[in-house]
């Protein structure tokens, strides 16, 4: 029983004098804005909304064999989302 007594009466005061060393969670990196084709937004022309990334494609011979991959320019035109149904089917109604 004392010895107990006294393992338990050394716990608390370790855990009360000596300053424990917490580590504090790394906070998560902020979110990369990305289009519908899985590049950064920052891959496209503002003005254009053309991609300058590339995306990998599977390259066969004449055979039909698989040969590689091939590195081709991305088609996409920078989608972000759904157009809101109000723009497409009817004109807001402004008073």
């Amino acid at each position: 029983m004392l010895a107990g007594g006294g393992l338990v009466l050394l716990g608390w005061a370790v855990g009360r004098f000596v300053p424990a060393r917490r580590r504090t969670p790394k906070p998560p990196a902020p979110p990369k804005a990305i289009c519908g084709c899985r590049h950064e937004l920052a891959y496209h022309d503002p003005a254009t909304s053309e991609c300058h990334g590339t995306n990998a494609v599977d390259k066969h011979n004449r055979f039909g064999d698989w040969v590689g991959e091939e590195q081709v320019r991305c088609t996409c035109r920078q989608y972000v989302g759904p157009t809101p149904l109000p723009t497409i089917y009817a004109p807001e109604v402004t008073s």
